[in-house]
């Protein structure tokens, strides 16, 4: 994975987290985290790739105890500053983890919620994500859960943008068999694309398939922003659209995202 993403710490959040379409789409895998939250045993969350510590933030507001890690260094301080800005430094730490050469041993507790938002583990190549899968159980408490917001192999939104705009490789990139490179924001970042069959196969065993949810089928992805920024009534007509297509998991192959959730058996 490397450094790539400290570059793009500093306009993330404008970029993304606080966009209307990311806001939206971050509103529906809220939702769906409330919705389990009576599931849970405890309130012992390890956060994979945080990022800027948006949802960090959040579920700390919301009763939890998180252990928010992340490759970049530039992420975990903005992570922190807002830690002390919403005076959360009792709920949240943060720390450096590369999914790459995951080891649970570094940490000194177990947890009732392993969750990663947004293509934090598309970072990691298959087998990576293979060995990842393997580990987590020895970190979960009994009956805990993984919950990742994943990009799947195609996205509708995505494939019909760069056909409109003759950009035929972009228009593919994620059914590629190995590695895409993702220019979206700045430099190219090495992006593996995940079905949730795959997923699903590679934990049996280990875990059991609560729920599989798509996550912007009918909502436009944020590199659409500067379109739908003009036409909100648009993107507020979309977001009932998606208020039907996120009750059911037909549609998560297709979307800019899927929501998968995996109980420890």
């Amino acid at each position: 994975m490397g450094m790539p993403f400290d570059h793009i710490a500093s306009t993330y959040d404008s970029l993304f987290a606080h966009s209307p379409t990311g806001q939206l789409q971050r509103k529906r895998v809220w939702k769906y985290i409330e919705s389990i939250l009576p599931e849970l045993k405890g309130f012992e969350m390890l956060e994979l790739n945080c990022g800027t510590g948006e949802d960090a933030v959040l579920f700390g507001e919301g009763g939890f105890n998180i252990v928010a890690t992340d490759i970049s260094e530039e992420m975990l301080k903005i992570t922190e500053k807002k830690a002390e800005q919403y005076s959360m430094q009792n709920k949240i730490s943060s720390h450096f983890l590369d999914l790459d050469t995951f080891n649970e041993t570094l940490f000194d507790k177990k947890f009732d919620l392993v969750f990663s938002n947004f293509g934090g583990i598309n970072c990691i190549n298959p087998d990576s994500m293979k060995i990842l899968l393997n580990k987590l159980p020895t970190i979960l408490n009994p009956g805990g859960r993984f919950i990742g917001v994943v990009m799947p192999r195609f996205c509708a939104w995505e494939t019909i943008f760069f056909l409109l705009r003759f950009q035929f490789k972009k228009a593919f990139r994620r059914s590629a068999a190995k590695e895409a490179l993702s220019d979206i924001y700045g430099p190219n970042i090495k992006t593996w694309y995940y079905r949730p069959s795959q997923i699903t196969a590679w934990s049996k065993g280990n875990f059991r398939l609560v729920s599989l949810r798509p996550i912007g089928v009918a909502l436009p992805p944020a590199y659409l922003e500067r379109f739908f920024s003009m036409k909100k009534r648009w993107l507020l007509r979309l977001d009932k659209i998606e208020k039907r297509f996120s009750e059911t998991s037909l549609f998560s192959g297709m979307a800019d995202n899927y929501i998968i959730d995996l109980q420890l058996t």
